[in-house]
């Protein structure tokens, strides 16, 4: 099960290097270095019309931080060092599923 989760995680990141991702947005700070509980990855759709880098940007940490609340329930989350990619286009809808993967940290209470 351990090697079948590592080659998944493994392609997950080589297909979000080769797509087109954007880099870093809301970077780690290094104050914040000792709180990381571990990384988190969702996906999320986008209509065609909204297609701006500040809407995949912010749908992103949206998508993020609700997969790290579910994953963290006692614990106050926020995500940091998030990057996506762009998948599939459904072009019936005008909508463009996009990945995203970011480091969950634990914020002060």
């Amino acid at each position: 099960m351990k090697t079948k989760l590592g080659i998944f995680t493994v392609l997950v990141l080589i297909g979000l290097l080769i797509s087109c991702v954007t880099g870093e947005y809301m970077s780690l700070r290094p104050s914040e270095q000792g709180d990381i509980l571990g990384t988190i990855q969702s996906t999320f759709n986008v209509n065609g019309a909204y297609r701006y880098r500040s809407t995949i940007n912010r749908q992103a940490h949206i998508s993020l931080l609700a997969e790290a609340q579910n994953r963290y329930p006692d614990t106050v989350v926020d995500i940091r060092d998030i990057s996506w990619a762009m998948g599939q286009f459904d072009a019936a809808n005008n909508n463009y599923e996009y990945s995203a993967i970011g480091k969950v940290i634990r914020l002060p209470k």
